[in-house]
């Protein structure tokens, strides 16, 4: 298995990557090669030093991450022209084929090989040049910012993620590697139903919509929502343009009075600084904190203490801090698209139109509206987030991926020509 991001102790790509791997280690040997970065290394040798039984079953590989540059022309390139992140990244999944190249031939006993993350197509590694069967997913990254909403992002932002869409459209139809590496795999895990739709719409290939972020069923602090105070708002995450907290300030700007209400961002990023100058301009500041990067620990308790979950995003796959929110009795205000709407029901949360700026706001504001004069929506939302966190845990999403390996050892062996040695 290839989890170029893996963390015990991190969300997102890492904790991906990390849960996976120990979650199916307990019902295979997994072999699990890493990328050595963020102090990851110690942290697993860690977690494995504390966990015999878990060495039994999991062990590790770790190959040296590429650095990206620190100050300068070169980083502002690395962050707006992404072929020289794909180009480093290319080159860390050709020495991470070298390594599995080298077990298999070496070693053997390897009955099925996984490129798990990151999850994005473009990047599909060299895992399925090997004569094994290959699962590759969760698959994502083919969603766009909705063309519609491009002009809200600033011109810089904006001209990115035209350029983006632009490139993915093509990418997603012709880039040679992505179309070699679905022809050659035996099982293939979407990220979201719409990865899944342009799979079978582009390349007539069938894949099963997972999980990507393994839930926790019911978080130690999961309780039932029942807001007797101010109205506790809170966002997680990166401070970039497509997470679309500016449409939520300006929403939270127009309500009418009513109950009070407060909204705690944390995370921090690029967009930072302007999403902090908005709540200024619109009036609010007084009742939006921003927490900046918090540890795992303080980001449980900032939720915890939180009534509602906001993610206005215009582009995800299957966000792990939704996951986190659900699993923590959070009802989620999100937008209705990709794996938001796969992630989020009527019974656990509000989803909202995002194909236009005006419609996005208003939504927003209805939602935040209702939420304000109804404490028993609340709380009726909260019960279905525990409900819905259940849904989508490992528990359930794990007899998924197994029976996806199933499937992939049973397919290799019935494709003509298939060769099991490698030299």
């Amino acid at each position: 298995m290839v989890a170029a991001a893996c963390h015990p102790d991190q969300g997102s790509e890492p904790g991906l990557g990390w849960n996976w791997a120990v979650r199916l280690a307990d019902h295979h040997d997994i072999t699990v090669i890493a990328g050595d970065f963020e102090g990851n290394r110690a942290a697993i040798e860690g977690r494995l030093a504390r966990d015999p039984d878990l060495t039994k079953r999991i062990r590790f590989e770790f190959l040296p991450w590429f650095d990206a540059p620190s100050s300068g022309v070169t980083a502002w390139l690395w962050n707006y022209y992404q072929p020289l992140y794909y180009a480093a990244y290319e080159q860390w999944m050709r020495e991470a084929f070298s390594v599995a190249h080298r077990l298999v031939r070496d070693e053997g006993g390897f009955d099925l090989c996984h490129q798990l993350n990151m999850i994005g197509f473009r990047e599909p590694g060299y895992l399925w040049q090997l004569p094994l069967p290959f699962v590759w997913g969760p698959v994502g990254g083919t969603q766009n910012v909705p063309w519609s909403m491009l002009a809200t992002l600033g011109p810089v932002e904006g001209l990115r993620h035209v350029s983006r869409n632009v490139i993915n459209e093509y990418q997603k139809r012709y880039f040679p590697r992505f179309r070699q590496a679905l022809a050659r795999s035996s099982g293939v895990i979407a990220v979201a139903s719409d990865t899944a739709d342009t799979l079978k719409r582009l390349h007539g290939v069938e894949s099963e919509v997972i999980a990507a972020a393994f839930g926790t069923a019911r978080h130690e602090r999961a309780r039932v929502r029942k807001p007797g105070g101010p109205l506790r708002f809170v966002y997680t995450g990166q401070h970039l343009s497509r997470k679309g907290v500016p449409f939520a300030l300006r929403a939270l700007a127009r309500l009418d009075g009513g109950r009070p209400w407060t909204f705690d961002i944390l995370g921090a990023g690029v967009m930072t600084p302007s999403w902090q100058n908005l709540a200024r301009r619109l009036g609010i500041a007084d009742r939006v904190t921003f927490h900046g990067f918090v540890t795992r620990e303080r980001l449980f308790d900032l939720l915890d203490r939180g009534d509602v979950y906001v993610f206005p995003s215009l582009l995800e796959g299957w966000p792990a801090s939704i996951a986190e929110a659900l699993s923590l009795g959070l009802p989620v205000v999100t937008t209705d698209h990709q794996g938001m709407r796969d992630m989020v029901t009527p019974a656990c949360g509000i989803l909202v139109d995002p194909s236009r700026p005006g419609r996005l706001v208003a939504g927003l504001r209805d939602a935040f509206e209702r939420l304000t004069v109804d404490p028993g929506l609340v709380a009726r939302l909260s019960e279905g987030a525990l409900r819905r966190a259940d849904e989508i845990s490992a528990e359930r999403q794990i007899p998924a991926v197994l029976e996806t390996y199933e499937r992939a050892l049973r397919r290799d062996l019935a494709r003509p020509g298939a060769v099991r040695s490698v030299s």
